[in-house]
């Protein structure tokens, strides 16, 4: 299956794209509005339930799913086995997206220095205050990607994988059961052995990137071998119509929900859930939480014919641009609940505005796209 830019995944023709990945991506995205949101309003002493979400009730976040398709989409469109592509002509394409994704970033970490410096607060919670207290140095770290603020860091990350993909296509051509050992063997060393990481990141805690590329790179490269042979394009034909495999995707969901809940219940604690490494059980639900949404809309593909479901398709269909705006937007939301309105009612309010806005950038861009093409 190919499809259109993901998180930063390439582009397809619009014949080939599957609503279920644009509604997926899109529920990932505004899920990530929202926790980012959650994340300033909770570290600023917010009281009150926070605004539910899927990270509420399960063992992973929404980055797990972008990862995931992000790694997928660029073997099936850049890598895929039927149109044995040049390695030359792949590493150009990663290469370049790499740089794209880094002006993104630039631009993006730019755009949020006027409201950081109006609101110490935010500049504090969004780690821009390291950046204002070391500067010019602190810039210069933010360039080489030593440094990343608050919501930035799973671009950063991205950047590194896209860069070194050529060298897991490289392996995947030449021994494909090597490539994928090596992944996972790699990710389960990075998870055994914490310090295993990249210095730097957030300017505090330990002074690791928060998102480790030696335990990141296997949902991505695995998921990249997965692209390369279509897998999602035979699972989708398996499972129209089989009404067994959508059971079997949703009981897996609800059976791990009830396990993250069960921990609050019964006063236990499940291992293996960290997200600097994603852990297993936490790359076990994010998976679960895919294949439970996919098979959704495979089985009845009206669904995304509905309205709501049609502008959440929106929303992901062009998702790096979507993301920065999801970022820009978050970092809005903070600045007028931690200047201005203090309370659980406005936080609920800048939630679900924070998400209309998003509805509404996305329609414009896409518009914009539009015109643009013709």
């Amino acid at each position: 299956m190919s499809h259109s830019e993901n998180f930063t995944a390439p582009t397809t023709p619009p014949r080939e794209r599957d609503t279920a990945i644009d509604v997926l991506r899109g529920l990932a995205l505004i899920t990530i509005t929202i926790n980012h949101i959650t994340g300033f309003t909770d570290r600023m002493g917010l009281v009150g339930m926070q605004f539910p979400t899927l990270t509420l009730w399960g063992f992973s976040s929404a980055a797990e799913v972008f990862f995931v398709l992000s790694g997928y989409l660029v073997g099936a469109v850049y890598f895929a086995k039927v149109k044995q592509p040049s390695l030359g002509g792949f590493a150009a394409k990663v290469w370049r997206r790499a740089g794209k994704l880094y002006v993104y970033n630039l631009a993006l970490f730019v755009a949020l220095i006027p409201l950081c410096l109006a609101s110490p607060d935010l500049a504090r919670l969004g780690f821009y205050s390291w950046f204002f207290k070391h500067e010019p140095w602190g810039y210069v770290e933010f360039l080489l990607l030593y440094v990343q603020p608050y919501c930035l860091e799973i671009l950063v990350t991205y950047i590194v994988l896209l860069a070194t993909a050529p060298l897991f296509a490289l392996l995947l051509r030449l021994q494909p059961f090597v490539a994928l050992v090596a992944s996972v063997g790699l990710y389960w060393y990075a998870h055994e052995h914490i310090r295993f990481n990249i210095p730097g990141g957030s300017p505090v805690g330990d002074w690791l990137w928060n998102f480790n590329p030696a335990s990141w790179q296997a949902l991505f490269f695995v998921a990249m071998a997965a692209g390369r042979w279509r897998i999602l394009d035979w699972l989708r034909r398996k499972t129209q119509g089989n009404w067994w495999l959508l059971i079997a995707a949703w009981a897996l969901f609800a059976g791990l929900t009830v396990l993250f809940l069960a921990q609050t219940w019964y006063g236990f604690r499940i291992d293996f859930v960290s997200k600097i490494r994603v852990g297993p059980v936490r790359t076990a639900h994010a998976l679960s939480v895919i294949w439970a949404i996919l098979t959704l809309f495979w089985m009845w593909p009206r669904l995304g014919r509905f309205w709501l479901f049609r502008q959440v398709a929106i929303i992901g269909s062009n998702s790096l641009q979507t993301f920065v705006a999801c970022v820009a937007i978050s970092y809005a939301a903070g600045y007028i609940w931690i200047e201005h309105a203090r309370t659980h009612d406005a936080y609920i309010a800048l939630c679900i505005g924070s998400v209309v806005v998003l509805g509404l950038v996305a329609n414009g861009y896409a518009r914009w796209k539009a015109r643009a093409s013709t």
